[in-house]
């Protein structure tokens, strides 16, 4: 049964890549359908294909857990040694256990070296300035570099019935299993969603590290009315200052991913213009969706210049702390936030980890010594992308984009209007129930087009059928 709306955790050490939770696509209308909860992983043969293996679930290698369902529209990311999920959604698509889409909270823990699962901490994601603990469809990000363990960052959509501020950054302690709250400051960015995220390690002496964050869709906005999102900013740490990339806006970018292969270069794949809402209301015409500019789908970003680049480099330099980040640096005195939200915070940032693991997000991060052939990808005319793409951008990001663009772009969450059912419903997660999607809401189109996320079109915004093979290292 196809499933939409996965996380993907990459273990190294055993080159397997999990995929975890998801949701029955709307092309299958029965909830008896529903596929009893499982987990999954690939292992990649090299030659660019690979075996499927059924690991926890009815004919895996371990049962899976009773008392954890599957959830969709969380945040993931994953050090060497387990995958995180934090909170998402559950639903009649996602489990048989419930009936109603619900709030799935907390955060789930996959061990990989014994396939154990579990709940390890509660639904208080340590945000005092919000009044309902939700986190969904945000991105979370592993820093392997504060703390004695390493860090998670959260950033991005929470509470449905609000527009999540960037000012306020969410910080789990891997070692301590708690929740933590910093506030940064900068060059805020507008509140949005279905934005992309990736981590980098700086070069500054100050031990910093950025996130880049690109497009969304801002204030939930769609349609004409819906303000460009072609924005580029970065959240450096430990300073908690955040930076605007200035350089000439093209057109909005929606429900695409980022990568990088630690160089330079960010990967940016696919995704829909949310200023074209018939795309989301399910109204527009075969055909005549406006071709993406990207050829592929595919833009490359110069993290370092802080530029758009007219191809992939395959020996583009090493990531470097763009100038302005540097330049702040300058000043010692701003190496850290002006004020800690709390003595445990400045601590956590000023003891450095031992981990050596990579950087994971909720966006699949490409192995290093991966390569994609130069291809000619000039940032608004149309060309050509070439063969010799890489295992990463195979296994992560055109598994997800592809599975959407045949099934789904999955169900909207309500904007900040929508109002909340306070009845709490118990299964196996703590969650709570939130009915901003009518009980039996089946996706023929958008009645009010900021409720649901609609099926896509008969012809994909997402154009792949140029690319001649990929090959797996």
């Amino acid at each position: 049964m196809p499933l939409s709306g996965q996380a993907l955790w990459f273990d190294e050490k055993r080159n397997l890549i999990y995929c975890f939770g998801g949701f029955r696509t709307f092309i299958v209308d029965s909830d008896d359908l529903t596929p009893f909860e499982s987990m999954w992983a690939f292992t990649p043969d090299g030659r660019g294909s690979g075996n499927w293996k059924e690991v926890l679930g009815p004919t895996g290698t371990k049962v899976f857990p009773s008392n954890i369902v599957r959830p969709y529209y969380g945040g993931f990311c994953n050090d060497e040694s387990s995958g995180y999920y934090v909170g998402g959604f559950v639903s009649s698509r996602s489990t048989r256990s419930v009936t109603s889409e619900i709030v799935s909270r907390g955060l789930l823990t996959f061990r990989f070296d014994d396939l154990h699962i579990t709940n390890t901490s509660d639904g208080n994601y340590g945000r005092p300035h919000h009044r309902e603990e939700v986190f969904g469809s945000g991105k979370v990000v592993n820093i392997p570099q504060f703390g004695t363990g390493g860090i998670i960052i959260l950033l991005g959509e929470g509470n449905p019935t609000e527009v999540i501020s960037f000012n306020n950054i969410t910080i789990y302690d891997k070692t301590e299993q708690k929740w933590y709250s910093q506030v940064a400051s900068g060059a805020l960015p507008e509140p949005r969603s279905d934005f992309c995220i990736v981590g980098i390690p700086g070069t500054t002496a100050n031990d910093n590290f950025e996130i880049f964050m690109y497009g969304g869709i801002i204030n939930y906005e769609l349609g004409p009315h819906n303000p460009n999102s072609d924005q580029v900013y970065i959240l450096s740490l430990p300073a908690f200052q955040w930076f605007k990339a200035i350089y000439p806006p093209g057109f909005s970018r929606a429900l695409h991913t980022c990568h990088t292969t630690n160089t330079n270069q960010m990967i940016i794949i696919g995704g829909v213009d949310p200023g074209n809402d018939t795309i989301f209301t399910g109204s527009a015409d075969s055909g005549t969706e406006p071709k993406d500019p990207w050829p592929e789908g595919i833009g490359i970003f110069d993290m370092t210049a802080l530029k758009f680049k007219g191809s992939y480099e395959a020996d583009a330099k090493q990531y470097e702390t763009p100038e302005l980040i540097k330049r702040f640096y300058n000043d010692t005195s701003k190496r850290y936030p002006a004020t800690w939200d709390s003595p445990a915070v400045k601590e956590l940032f000023q003891t450095r980890s031992n981990q050596t693991s990579n950087v994971s997000s909720s966006e699949t991060l490409l192995p290093s010594n991966s390569s994609i052939a130069q291809s000619k990808n000039p940032r608004h005319s149309p060309s050509h992308l070439s063969s010799g793409s890489i295992a990463g951008i195979v296994i992560g990001a055109i598994f997800f984009i592809t599975l959407c663009a045949v099934g789904i772009l999955t169900v909207r969450k309500t904007t900040k209007n929508a109002k909340l059912n306070p009845q709490i419903v118990k299964v196996e997660l703590p969650v709570e129930e939130r009915r901003w999607l009518p009980a039996s809401a089946e996706l023929p189109g958008l009645t009010d087009k900021h409720d649901r996320r609609p099926e896509l079109a008969d012809t994909a915004i997402i154009e792949l059928s140029d690319m001649e093979h990929f090959e797996l290292p």
